[in-house]
């Protein structure tokens, strides 16, 4: 399990920096470089409030199980992020492809 960061403000799921999901799937398989990853489960937040209270009754999660579909990723193993710590980047944005983990190291 990893601890996330979540810079990506306007997420739905973000609270405090933190993702109120139990899990994330990072994609982007044939990434060697930050800019192509991105959050496949980011979701703009459109009315704050009522979304961060819908999803987090019990508050953010610390550690989650992050998915990774990044296999060059050095912290990629069989498609599980082994990383202590990523962070997941692009406040602003309006769609997945807008975000990134900025914690990706490219194997090659």
């Amino acid at each position: 399990m990893t601890k996330l960061e979540c810079g990506v403000k306007n997420c739905f799921y973000n609270k405090n920096l933190k993702c109120c999901r139990e899990g994330i799937q990072v994609c982007g398989a044939d990434a060697t470089i930050t800019d192509a990853t991105y959050c496949g489960d980011f979701r703009e937040k459109l009315d704050s409030v009522t979304a961060k209270e819908e999803h987090c009754i019990d508050g953010p999660e610390k550690i989650l199980n992050v998915k990774c579909d990044a296999v060059k990723c050095i912290f990629n193993d069989n498609c599980k992020c082994r990383a202590e710590h990523i962070t997941i980047e692009g406040n602003g944005a309006k769609h997945q492809s807008q975000t990134e983990c900025g914690s990706f190291e490219c194997s090659c």
